[in-house]
């Protein structure tokens, strides 16, 4: 009878353990501030750096209009929770996690938000703060302001899961990540998953930026062997804990307080760890947050914070209304800094899991496992702290202390997350650290977590990267090689592999490793010809004498470009070789597969696939592939299985779930299936088309099409969006169904064409061939055009632009593509002309008025005459703070300055991280009008504007810089009035003011102020000393313009060297010369002639 209920016994018990975790999506209503529509126009790239990367907005539409609208917005909450956690996570939102409570204490050990407010942070702009942010392929990613796919699963362990992931655009990299929370225990656990679909290598990083509330009792804590900090780049190390909080103060603080982080916000990665966690507590809480992953697949360990100071007030205010300060807990897989990318092959996939989990009651950490977490601190005496949490119920767990030998503390306790473990030991000898040892262990013996105290050696700092030289400063080739790789891998924005490349090239023509790059780069730009020939130069070099190759990659990537331009025998016998090597074994297989596929050879595709995934068994592509093939030779339930392999290591892969459908002549019905699943509006078209890509590479046509019709079928949003009525043409071309053909190319054109943005180098055939039955069709010449562009054939894509305005003169959007890529030419006249046609066919577009402006102050278009052009169009204008500051800025330049003033007292300015130009404007605007008033006399009134001047309305988003504000001008200035005033102990405590400032840029104007206040001290030495310093930065200046690892901004070596002439000139006027300083001042005036300082300066020069 026993053996006859066992089994029943086990499953109830199973059925209960399961029951222990809940899992269910609702909707909830959260305060929300609505952001505005998205940009009609393409962004494209010119330089932007974003977060230490380049910064790229297409082919993503740009949300940069924030509102001050809120609302009670319903949201899709997906929600997980046991006895111990709970969490919440927003689809809509990026997948992020939203809200994290620990259920035994209530303490939010992520950082909750009780609303949506978004800043102008993320790629894209709108960002949301708070909770965990899953950054993949770049830091703080374009979609993560974006719906993104999601699915639940019930897993046989008891445990549940919430998957969120997306295929990103740019890269085509696809990723998803598994939440999960099991039976009792207190883990949050991510399952990451990052794919490399594509044909190409491909450069990722990945960041959970995790965020988590604080305050003055708030501690960051890294592992006790970290004895140094990092910043970005890795150009600037730190000890730990104690250092510099607030950089140029000179003052040492512990690094690991917030509170002591008064200047500045500061980012600090973790240097050198040897072990797997990061923690933060708060001590006012008495409870934390920790995080465990195994260090050699993650190792990343960082924290960044706004600071306990008027700029982190500041962000507080605009990110949240009512949730206090955070701090990010940032952990990062094959990555260890930012920006740190790291390689991933074609068909990679890349798994790993995180754990966090809430702790309290032990007054820091030391360690920490899966299993549980340790503090072990000395406090009075010869007393120690000994204190762990646990993830789960261990009853007759032992804890152990030991002297050492000898046992000191030797006890049996029950101890769950809701019951931790504290108590003092009396130890031998204190000062012996390193002989202690303490141990938690479960009631069978095993090791949950010990710790014995680190007793760090004094080191010196690590060495800070050497940075990227000059081309010409290279040596070798291999140097050149190594440089152009890194500039590549790490998608630097201010530097182009390319020159690195080339240099090469001139002293080596034949250089293997060179020609592969350079290669691969024409491939990535569509131009084959190119790609070929660089290709079998490098294929030359290695196979000399007719040696067998080491490295097949030139052959695999010979295979690829002859596969893309229809010379399958090339590539055909190019894949072959390639498969001699293991490192593109597996790669060339699966595209031989293909090639089989599309011979309908399904015998020799399925050997071809077999081989593939000998070496590549987990490559979703690759096995899709096969489930394919299956299902041509009608093995269905053999596809079908291999379907459920594929969804059980990734649940949200796209291509086995349509491959699933079309098994059972269901079309595209996983997309109605999944409707609140998926996710929304572009990503869910381009995820669909990256699917229906997939079946045009193999020659599956017809399965195409369905997809395509049965998408269509769906209504919202594809039914909106031309580029699946261009895809859906090009099939039936393809298939020659000629009637249809042209019907749907009929609805493409009829609808709108704003943010489809076509991207995949497969696209410039389906666009030439399209254009090839309509050679006049305007909106065909606008995409391909985009769509050349983007990939870098920039001529050509200019090409089509024009004859989208040729075939459509009122096709505003293309008149701007026009005008913009002329402008990017230097060709002013003919930018200005499609600039003014484009606002012609729509006088709506802020952006029209930004950008063409900025042409016309190119072309030295008088700003009275600018300016009327803005104000004729000013309904417009007031639409975008962009295209208001480009009006501010005119009101200043024409000494409209009340204009000016009164807007900037009125509006609420969105700021940009890292931005603040209206800042500037608005203390132009009063450092300009208080010059004035001085000029005529009215000296009271101008020391009112200077002291408006240092004001710092929040208004304008705007806090009191740590790199200093604009003190040392204005208490100059008013210094100047008090003394013409006949005032001069006010004169004199101005001037003592300005002589005071600290400023961390010695290339400022602001040191031409305080050397003018020195002098008026007749403190002589200082002011020498402050002007040999100016001098010796405007020289290093003038030999390195371009900050290489700078983190936000686009690259202006124009307004760059406009600055440093400028700053020339006021270093001419200290040293008394005159007719220099009025040559650097019209050298600044030519380079840039919005430079309103030097124009200044150079009226004043006498």
């Amino acid at each position: 009878m026993k053996s006859k209920f066992l089994p029943l016994l086990l499953l109830c018990a199973g059925t209960l353990w399961g029951q222990q975790v809940n899992m269910k999506s609702v909707t909830e209503k959260i305060p929300t501030y609505q952001i505005g529509a998205p940009e009609i126009d393409p962004i494209f790239f010119t330089g932007r750096v974003y977060q230490g990367a380049e910064g790229y907005i297409y082919p993503y539409p740009l949300y940069d209009v924030l509102t001050e609208k809120q609302v009670q917005q319903d949201y899709n909450v997906l929600r997980l929770d046991n006895q111990y956690v709970d969490i919440a996570i927003l689809p809509e939102i990026g997948g992020r996690i939203f809200a994290a409570s620990d259920k035994t204490n209530d303490y939010p050990f992520f950082y909750t938000q009780t609303g949506v407010k978004p800043a102008l942070i993320g790629m894209l702009g709108a960002w949301l703060s708070g909770g965990v942010e899953w950054n993949i392929p770049d830091h703080h990613r374009a979609s993560s302001y974006m719906p993104i796919n999601w699915t639940m699963k019930e897993n046989e362990d008891g445990s549940k899961t919430i998957w969120v992931g997306e295929t990103e655009l740019r890269h085509r990299l696809k990723w998803s990540v598994g939440v999960s929370v099991y039976p009792n225990r207190s883990w949050v656990e991510a399952k990451i998953k990052v794919i490399n679909p594509t044909p190409m290598i491909q450069s990722m990083l990945y960041w959970a930026n995790v965020s988590v509330h604080c305050n003055d009792q708030y501690q960051v804590i890294f592992p006790p062997d970290v004895q140094f900090g990092a910043d970005h780049h890795k150009v600037y190390f730190t000890n730990w804990p104690i250092g510099e909080a607030n950089l140029g103060s000179g003052e040492n603080d512990d690094l690991s307080w917030w509170k002591n982080f008064t200047g500045n916000s500061r980012s600090i990665f973790a240097w050198g760890s040897e072990m797997s966690f990061l923690a933060g507590y708060d001590y006012g809480k008495d409870a934390g947050t920790v995080h465990v992953a195994n260090r050699h697949i993650v190792p990343g360990k960082k924290f960044f914070l706004w600071g306990n100071n008027a700029n982190g007030e500041m962000w507080n205010k605009i990110l949240s209304d009512n949730d206090g300060h955070y701090l990010e807990l940032m952990v990062g897989g094959y990555s260890d800094n930012q920006p740190d990318y790291s390689w991933i092959n074609p068909g990679e996939i890349r798994e790993f899991s995180q754990i966090w989990y809430p702790i309290k009651g032990i007054k820091g950490v030391k360690n920490a496992t899966n299993d549980a977490a340790v503090n072990f601190e000395p406090t009075e005496g010869n007393n120690y702290r000994v204190g762990y949490c646990a993830t789960t119920l261990y009853e007759n767990a032992r804890v152990v202390v030991k002297y050492k030998d000898q046992i000191i503390m030797d006890r049996r306790i029950n101890i769950d997350p809701d019951k931790y473990f504290l108590e003092q030991v009396s130890v031998p000898d204190p000062s012996d650290p390193s002989a202690l040892y303490t141990a938690l262990y479960d009631a069978e013996g095993n090791l949950l977590v010990d710790y014995r105290p680190i007793v760090q050696e004094e080191k010196p700092l690590p060495k800070v990267i050497d940075g990227t030289k000059s081309v010409k400063e290279y040596k070798t080739n291999e140097e050149l090689y190594l440089a152009g790789l890194r500039v590549d891998q790490f998608n630097n924005a201010r530097l182009d592999y390319m020159d690195f490349y080339n240099e090469a090239l001139l002293r080596d023509s034949m250089d293997a490793r060179v020609n592969i790059e350079v290669g691969k780069h024409y491939i990535r730009q569509g131009k084959w010809e190119k790609a070929e020939q660089h290709l079998l130069r490098a294929q030359t070099r290695l196979s000399h004498d007719y040696t067998t190759v080491k490295n097949t990659e030139a052959l695999y990537y010979l295979g690829y470009l002859y596969q893309m331009t229809d010379n399958i025998g090339k590539a055909t016998d190019a894949y072959w070789a390639a498969t001699w090597t293991p490192d593109f074994k597996h790669r060339s297989f699966y595209e031989l597969a293909v090639l089989a596929v599309k011979d309908k050879d399904y015998k020799r595709a399925m050997d071809m696939i077999i081989q593939s995934l000998y070496v590549g068994g987990r490559d979703l592509q690759a096995l899709t592939l096969k489930a394919y093939i299956l299902r041509m030779q009608g093995k269905k339930e053999e596809a079908q299985e291999t379907i459920r392999y594929i969804q059980q290591i990734d649940p949200l892969d796209y291509w086995s779930a349509a491959e699933t459908n079309l098994s059972v002549s269901q079309g595209a019905s996983f997309l109605k299936a999944g409707t609140n699943h998926n996710s929304k509006g572009i990503i869910a078209v381009q995820e669909l088309l990256e699917v229906v890509n997939n079946y045009m590479t193999i020659g599956a046509t017809e399965d195409a099409l369905t997809l395509l019709n049965s998408a269509i079928s769906l209504g919202e949003p594809y039914v909106f969006y031309p580029l699946l009525y261009y895809y859906k043409a090009y099939n039936l071309l393809k298939g020659k169904n000629t009637t249809e053909f042209q019907a749907c190319l009929d609805k493409a054109a009829s609808l709108s064409p704003l943010n489809n943005y076509p991207f995949r180098i497969e696209e410039i055939v389906l666009f030439t061939t399209l254009l090839q039955e309509r050679p006049n069709d305007a909106l065909l010449h606008y995409h391909l055009g985009n769509l050349l562009y983007y990939l870098g054939q920039k001529e050509s894509g200019l090409e089509h632009w024009l004859h989208a305005t040729e075939a459509d003169p009122a096709f505003a959007i293309a008149a701007r593509n026009v005008g913009f890529g002329y402008g990017c030419l230097n060709d002013l006249e003919k930018s200005m002309k499609y600039y003014d046609r484009a606002i012609n066919a729509n006088p709506n577009d802020p952006l029209l008025l930004t950008e063409s402006d900025k042409i016309y102050e190119q072309a030295n278009v008088p700003a009275t005459q600018r300016l009327k052009r803005l104000e004729s169009h000013l309904k417009t204008v007031m639409k975008h703070d962009d295209a208001v500051m480009r009006l501010l800025t005119l009101y200043n330049a024409t000494a409209k300055y009340d204009k000016a003033i009164k807007i900037m007292d009125t509006r609420h300015f969105h700021l940009w991280e890292g931005g603040g130009q209206v800042h500037d404007i608005y203390v132009d605007s009063h450092m300009l009008k208080g010059m004035q008033l001085l000029k005529r006399k009215q000296y009271k009134e101008a020391i009112r504007e200077f002291d408006l001047a240092n004001q710092y309305p929040a208004n304008l988003e705007v806090a009191p810089s740590p790199r200093g504000g604009y003190e040392a001008k204005v208490y100059y200035l008013s210094g100047i009035a008090y003394e013409a005033m006949k005032q001069a102990d006010k004169a004199r405590e101005c001037f003592e003011k300005s002589a005071e400032t600290h400023f961390r840029d010695y290339l400022t104007d602001l040191n031409y102020y305080k050397i003018k206040s020195l002098r008026k001290l007749n403190k002589n030495e200082k002011a020498d000393a402050v002007l040999s310093n100016m001098q010796k930065t405007l020289e290093r200046m003038q030999q390195n313009l371009m900050d290489s690892y700078a983190k936000f901004g686009e690259a202006n070596q124009n307004v760059q060297q406009s600055n440093i002439s400028y700053y020339s000139g006021l270093i001419h006027l200290l040293l008394k010369n005159p007719s220099a300083a009025k040559n650097d001042f019209n050298q600044a005036i030519q380079l840039y002639p919005g430079n309103i300082w030097a124009k200044l300066m150079n009226e004043d020069v006498h």
